[in-house]
């Protein structure tokens, strides 16, 4: 895993599910590549602006410096409303190409959310001759159980993860107990399956070595 491309929906989405193994990876000479599909802003149901354009695109900033991205882009796509379309595959396609792209990682392609779901499919068939692709669990609602049969030991990087997490302000205010309590029980549990003390779990949509 050289260069590495992750492919997801919304400024937050690597971090939870991938965090921990992004910063391993980059600690042992990976290329770390983010683009994100949407703008990041979102209105709740009632109409409430939970989070602004700005201010998704600062946070993403802050967090992709903390965190030593090799490359950060966001797209313009309206959260919630994520169609499949080519021009969203040539997107991914242009920075497989332009990096160099070994391995992606993305969304799990049977989360409940709209956004999660189109995304995984744009970076699977995007990625259709990239060897590896890891689907990573971005939250518990879930159409089918998340069974990981690929893991990363995180112990090490586990705190820095929470701390990048904790840079996207405007949503760690209103998440910070339900994200604090996921992602403590589920990288404990990962991690207790592979006899480590924190692990990230993936599916593999496909390994090639």
């Amino acid at each position: 895993m050289e260069n590495i491309l992750a492919v997801v929906a919304h400024p937050d989405d690597l971090e939870i599910m991938a965090g921990g193994t992004v910063l391993k990876y980059k600690s042992l000479g990976a290329k770390i590549h983010v683009l994100v599909i949407t703008n990041g802003s979102w209105i709740s149901e009632k109409g409430q602006t939970m989070r602004s354009i700005n201010e998704a695109k600062l946070e993403f900033e802050n967090v992709s410096k903390f965190m030593q991205y090799d490359s950060y882009e966001m797209l313009n796509e309206k959260t919630l409303h994520i169609e499949y379309k080519d021009d969203l595959v040539c997107e991914i396609l242009k920075r497989i190409d332009f990096y160099k792209i070994d391995t992606i990682i993305t969304c799990w392609e049977k989360d409940t959310n709209h956004d999660h779901f189109i995304v995984s499919q744009l970076a699977k068939i995007a990625g259709k001759k990239v060897p590896r692709i890891l689907m990573g669990q971005i939250n518990y609602y879930m159409n089918d159980f998340f069974t990981p049969n690929f893991f990363i030991d995180i112990s090490e990087y586990y705190d820095k993860k929470i701390e990048a997490i904790k840079l996207y302000k405007s949503q760690w205010k209103r998440n910070k107990n339900d994200w604090t309590e996921f992602l403590n029980l589920t990288s404990s549990y990962y991690g207790k399956i592979v006899k480590v003390k924190f692990a990230e779990g993936f599916i593999s949509n496909r390994f090639l070595l």
